[in-house]
């Protein structure tokens, strides 16, 4: 950040705090929070929000603390229902609450992965025979974008506005009108978690028969083409993208975000796997990740000259299929309509959404007497939602362990086969998977995602 940029950044969060002292006990708490201290941080929210009126940022953030933090999912969306009531009522008070908009704040752009999920809002949309004009995405001109490449992509299933003297309405009215990124207010004025919103969503596109509303521009696929040649991948190979994610993108490898982590050596045999099958591995990340051994049939895009932005989705969108955990790129390929190895997957009660994909969740095992929790067990609050790998050790007994090498490469292998029309008839199989769709169904979790085979044989006993 240039002398300039810092010295208004600076200005505006002070104009910000002295307009809103409470902003203090804010910031305190999202640093509580990001390293891993839920309690203590949502202590601060609380008393935070008890002196003023929350912007939707310090709204999703003490959302966040209660799901991600404390696994308590159901107040966190009652927390942001009772926001989304009070931006109803102010929407109301100026003349718009029957507004035809959906508007996105800035918000959806600052992270990939929440640009990815923006695909569901389009879809949902157009199941709802909305005209793509009325989803405004607002994006004020000097606001952070984690990709502006699929920005753009983005941008031509809905309406980019960038000056606020272009908005139908007063800028003012922004945060009134604003579609949560967590648990956004319908039409019919209730409120909805956006995972599970999703999930339905992706479920009835898939159950009209609808396809894939992007697809990567032939002119930029070319181009892309032409840089794996150059970086030494032969002219008609094909590629699996591979993104683990290690630490935070400032080099951190411990906070809240941690039990989402995962070690890339374990996907080695997995690697080993495609190369021996004929396909290459494109390993995505930035420079911050582990660099990579030398290894057939293996580009370390992270630490690659020919890394941009456009190329980042060139490879998510072109790759036979996708192998990753939960982490922003893993929201991308779906909407190219690429199929996806999920692994390391956590939280577990995030089934992923799309139906073609397979995935391998993580799984807890307690401290005191060493035993795996059942996948009902698991399903249940605070486990299912928890990311706290410090609550869920002081307040569950139990502690998040990594998918191992073999059930990656099981779940790669499973991947491989069913797409070269290699599957097999498993009745036993096919009741665990059964089994399993009840469970989470009986939780009133949505995703379509399959349970990988490998992990449901291991574990058949934990699924009851």
């Amino acid at each position: 950040m240039g002398v300039g940029r810092f010295a208004g950044f600076a200005l505006d969060q002070a104009a910000k705090t002295i307009k809103r002292p409470a902003r203090l006990l804010t910031l305190a708490g999202y640093q509580l929070f990001d390293h891993d201290r839920p309690t203590a941080a949502w202590r601060c929210l609380q008393l935070s929000r008890a002196l003023g009126r929350p912007s939707i940022a310090e709204n999703l953030l003490a959302a966040n603390c209660l799901y991600q933090g404390l696994g308590r999912p159901g107040e966190a969306v009652a927390l942001l229902a009772r926001a989304n009531a009070r931006d109803l009522r102010e929407a109301e008070k100026l003349g718009i609450g029957a507004s035809r908009y959906r508007v996105l704040d800035s918000i959806w752009v600052r992270h990939i992965g929440h640009l990815g999920i923006a695909d569901y809002v389009v879809k949902l949309g157009i199941l709802e025979g909305r005209r793509l004009e009325d989803t405004i995405l607002y994006v004020p001109r000097g606001t952070p974008i984690a990709n502006r490449f699929l920005l753009q992509e983005i941008t031509s299933h809905l309406r980019l506005v960038e000056n606020p003297a272009d908005l139908p309405f007063p800028p003012d009215a922004v945060q009134a009108l604003h579609y949560d990124l967590f648990a956004p207010r319908l039409p019919d004025r209730t409120t909805a978690h956006y995972w599970k919103l999703a999930g339905e969503v992706y479920a009835r596109w898939y159950q009209e028969g609808r396809a894939p509303l992007f697809k990567y521009p032939s002119e930029m696929s070319e181009a892309g083409w032409a840089r794996l040649h150059k970086a030494g991948i032969p002219r008609g190979a094909w590629f699996v993208a591979l993104h683990v994610r290690e630490r935070e993108p400032d080099g951190r490898a411990s906070n809240i975000n941690a039990a989402r982590n995962a070690d890339i050596s374990t996907y080695f045999p997995a690697i080993a796997e495609i190369a021996r099958r004929g396909g290459w591995v494109i390993r995505l990340g930035d420079p911050s990740m582990t660099v990579l051994p030398a290894l057939p049939n293996v580009l370390d895009y992270s630490h690659s000259p020919i890394r941009a932005d456009w190329m980042d989705i060139f490879l998510l969108a072109s790759c036979r299929f996708f192998i990753g955990t939960n982490s922003g790129p893993a929201f991308i390929p779906p909407i190219y309509g690429v199929p996806q190895v999920l692994t390391n997957w956590w939280p577990v009660a995030e089934r992923p959404w799309q139906p073609g994909d397979i995935f391998i969740p993580k799984m807890l095992r307690t401290i005191s007497d060493n035993r795996y929790l059942s996948l009902a067990e698991m399903l249940s609050g605070p486990f299912g939602w928890c990311y706290s790998r410090r609550y869920l050790a002081r307040n569950g007994d139990v502690h998040v362990e990594n998918n191992d090498a073999e059930i990656v490469r099981a779940g790669v292998a499973e991947m491989l086969d069913r797409l070269a029309g290699r599957t097999s008839l498993d009745p036993q199989l096919a009741q665990l998977r059964a089994r399993a769709d009840r469970l989470y169904e009986s939780h009133g979790l949505a995703g379509s995602a399959q349970l990988a085979a490998e992990f449901v044989r291991r574990h058949a006993d934990l699924i009851a």
